[in-house]
């Protein structure tokens, strides 16, 4: 992806709070593939997002999912727009890619790059069958003032992309969005608590090519380890607490006759005003022999 989730943080904030919806958005992109079962023939979706800050464009995203029976692959790139990307220069691309299993999916690597105010930052998570994580990350977690996740919690964890997708096939066998999962980014370690919010209808926008009835999920977050020692006061928060994050809703439909149904809005709250996720384009290819799908890293041993 080209473009897409979160804002930077203020001055003298490291981190931009675009990473927060950044992550989300990466999380929606790759949401819907869970919601039908996988074809065998794969199938490419490319998604391009546009994310609003008290009503003032800000972020570009762009995603890209293929599904096959037996694998998947989400590739999501976000980077800060317009008068906010001339002052806070932040970009950022993630990639996961795993197997679908029947009691879940099983990631095999999750990839992050970008670069804050000049600076690279990148993490690499490789997953073992025994559902253990090899992780690099760069800067490292002594350079940021913050404990590194110790390895027991980072086990049978899922990285922000795959967990959603996980979320989403357990809804296909009538959990809806109800559900919390373990989730490890390379440098936190958190919990992703869905609730199911039922149907409701999103009205129509000229920044939006949805309109119309879709699930409405809401999206908590419990910190479990792995933040900075001194909190800083990113722009989302309501006050100098982590875990007052405020909850984030995001709606899934389809957006075409029988297809399948894709993230098409996200909502939450933050000190700059609101913060509001549309989906701008959807599009579709088949991969088939001319036109393969790309290739799957194996898996750590």
């Amino acid at each position: 992806m080209t473009h897409r989730t979160a804002l930077p943080t203020q001055p003298p904030i490291k981190r931009p709070s675009a990473a927060l919806v950044a992550g989300l958005i990466a999380g929606m992109c790759a949401a819907f593939a869970g919601l039908f079962p996988l074809p065998a023939l794969a199938q490419r979706w490319q998604l391009d997002y546009r994310v609003h800050v008290g009503g003032v464009a800000v972020l570009d995203a762009w995603a890209e999912l293929t599904l096959t029976e037996g694998r998947y692959s989400v590739q999501v790139n976000a980077a800060t727009d317009g008068f906010l990307g001339r002052l806070f220069p932040w970009d950022t691309q993630s990639l996961s890619v795993g197997t679908v299993r029947p009691d879940g999916v099983a990631p095999i690597r999750h990839t992050q790059s970008g670069v804050l105010r000049g600076s690279p930052r990148t993490v690499t998570l490789d997953y073992g069958p025994d559902g253990s994580v090899r992780t690099q990350v760069s800067p490292p977690p002594e350079e940021e003032d913050r404990a590194p996740v110790p390895e027991a919690l980072s086990r049978q964890t899922r990285d922000p992309l795959s967990g959603v997708v996980e979320l989403l096939l357990a809804a296909l066998h009538g959990g809806g969005c109800q559900r919390t999962v373990p989730i490890y980014d390379g440098r936190r370690r958190y919990d992703m608590i869905f609730t199911d919010r039922g149907m409701t209808m999103v009205g129509m926008s000229r920044h939006s090519v949805f309109s119309g009835a879709a699930r409405q999920c809401r999206v908590s977050h419990t910190p479990i380890a792995g933040y900075e020692r001194t909190p800083r006061q990113p722009f989302w928060q309501r006050g100098g607490n982590r875990e007052e994050r405020p909850p984030v809703d995001l709606w899934i439909a389809p957006v075409e006759g029988a297809g399948p149904p894709l993230p098409v809005r996200l909502e939450t709250d933050s000190g700059f005003g609101g913060v509001v996720v549309h989906l701008t384009a959807v599009r579709k290819t088949d991969q088939t022999a001319e036109r393969p799908a790309g290739p799957v890293p194996s898996p750590l041993r």
